[in-house]
């Protein structure tokens, strides 16, 4: 039988392995939610969210009911984006710490795996960015009608967008 890389640790020394990747994997988590947020202050990013439904409103802006609102966008878009940015070191520090466990023929299998998996994930956003929400958005608006003027908030609107990015993204993994 082919042998692990590195020698075997003891459990006390597994969990403060753990700890310390752990807490590295937060500090990048922190410092991606930060460089996130002055990102998407300056190049005001939230547009960008918006774009596939401001044709469709009709010269109508999307509305909040909650002074919060507006910052709670940023802060949530934010988070999401400081995932994305963090994942290199938190992937990293994963790896670090499964690593030693695998033997070599199943090291080899990870890499290929990764790529295959980040460029799906990548694919799924953009088919749900690109295509079903324009065409859901359209159809969904679709049912207005003379009596009825859209009201559509700006967390409705970012909580749908995230939720069908992020479920194309894991489907298209899936």
């Amino acid at each position: 039988m082919e042998q692990r890389a590195g020698a075997e640790m003891p459990f006390l020394d597994h969990l403060e392995e753990l700890r310390w990747r752990i807490l590295w994997s937060l500090l990048a988590l922190v410092i991606g939610v930060g460089v996130a947020f002055l990102i998407i202050v300056k190049f005001d990013a939230l547009t960008l969210i918006e774009r596939p439904i401001a044709p469709l409103l009709g010269g109508k802006k999307l509305v909040y009911t909650h002074p919060g609102d507006p910052f709670g966008i940023v802060m949530s878009t934010s988070l999401w984006f400081g995932v994305v940015l963090a994942f290199p070191v938190i992937g990293y520090n994963l790896w670090a710490f499964i690593a030693p466990a695998l033997y070599s023929h199943e090291k080899r299998v990870v890499l290929p795996i990764l790529i295959g998996a980040v460029l799906l994930f990548l694919a799924g956003v953009a088919m749900a960015y690109f295509v079903v929400i324009p065409l859901t958005l359209d159809f969904l608006l679709t049912f207005q009608t003379a009596s009825l003027d859209p009201m559509i908030t700006i967390q409705e609107y970012f909580s749908f967008v995230i939720s069908l990015v992020v479920s194309f993204g894991v489907a298209f993994v899936l």
